[in-house]
C-alpha cells in the first residue's frame, strides 16, 4: 500500500527501519531494526503503527512532560503511525 506524505504532499512513504530511541526516566531504551516510514522526496519519518502499538503494549505509553495521556490511544493496525522520532533538548 502507498501513503503519500503529509508534510511535502509530493513524496511516498515507504517502509524503512532504524533504531527506536526513548528515554524512560534515567534509562534510555533502544530497539535496532525499528519498522517505520521515511519519505523517498524529503525524508519525512514515521513509526510503523503495529510495530509502535507492540513497543506501548511492553512499555507503556511514551509520556513526556506535558503530556497527559492516560490510557492507550487506538492505533491503526497498519501503515504510519501519527508519532515519529523526536529530538530531545540537552
Amino acid at each position: 500500500m502507498k501513503y503519500r506524505c503529509p508534510r511535502c504532499n509530493f513524496g511516498q512513504l515507504h517502509a524503512a527501519r532504524s533504531s527506536y530511541v526513548r528515554r524512560m526516566g534515567r534509562q534510555l531504551v533502544t530497539i535496532p531494526g525499528f519498522r517505520l516510514w521515511r519519505c523517498d522526496f524529503c525524508g519525512y519519518t514515521r513509526y510503523d503503527a503495529a510495530s509502535l502499538a507492540r513497543i506501548e503494549t511492553l512499555l507503556g505509553p511514551d509520556i513526556t512532560e506535558g503530556d497527559t495521556a492516560t490510557s492507550f490511544p487506538a492505533a491503526r493496525t497498519e501503515g504510519p503511525a501519527e508519532r515519529g522520532p523526536r529530538r530531545w533538548s540537552s
